[in-house]
C-alpha cells in the first residue's frame, strides 16, 4: 500500500482561488483558471493576467526531534504577470494576504520589473513557511 503524499503547490493555488479578486482575475474564458505550477507553457495564454508558482528548493526539515521531522519547511516563489501593473500589484497584496492565512511569510528577495520584449509587469515574491506540527507527508 503506497502513503498519499500532501501536494503543496495544490494547497496553495487552491487557496489562492478561494479568494474573489484572484479568481475573477486568473479565470480563463473556457472555464480553469491562470495559475500554473512549476512552469508557464509557451502555448498557453499570455495576453492576460496569470500567476506562476514554483519552489525556489527542495522542502526541508522545519523542525526535528529526536532524529523525526516534526515540521516541513518550504519556499516558494509566486509571480505574478500582466500587462497591467496596477493589476499585478492588486494581486500580489491578495496573494500575501493569503499566503498568511496558511502561516508564510514574505521574504526580503523577489522580482518587480518591466519587460519591454513581453510587454508584462512582473512581480515575483517569496515566501518561506512551515508545515503544521507532525504534518509532514509531502
Amino acid at each position: 500500500m503506497t502513503k498519499d503524499v500532501k501536494d503543496i503547490f495544490t494547497i496553495i493555488a487552491n487557496q489562492l482561488l478561494s479568494n474573489p479578486t484572484i479568481n475573477q482575475l486568473t479565470k480563463k474564458a473556457t472555464g480553469g483558471n491562470r495559475i500554473k505550477i512549476y512552469d508557464y507553457p509557451e502555448g498557453a495564454d499570455h495576453s492576460n493576467t496569470f500567476i506562476l508558482i514554483k519552489p525556489v528548493g527542495p522542502p526541508v526539515t522545519g523542525v526535528s526531534g529526536s532524529d523525526i521531522d516534526l515540521q516541513i519547511q518550504f519556499t516558494i516563489q509566486i509571480a505574478v504577470e500582466s500587462c497591467d501593473r496596477k493589476e499585478v500589484k492588486l494581486l500580489q497584496h491578495e496573494i500575501k494576504a493569503e499566503m498568511k492565512k496558511l502561516n508564510y511569510a514574505q521574504m526580503a528577495d523577489g522580482l518587480d520589473e518591466y519587460f519591454e520584449a513581453t510587454g508584462h509587469f512582473v512581480d515575483a515574491r517569496r515566501y518561506r513557511g512551515n508545515s503544521a506540527l507532525y504534518d509532514t507527508n509531502y
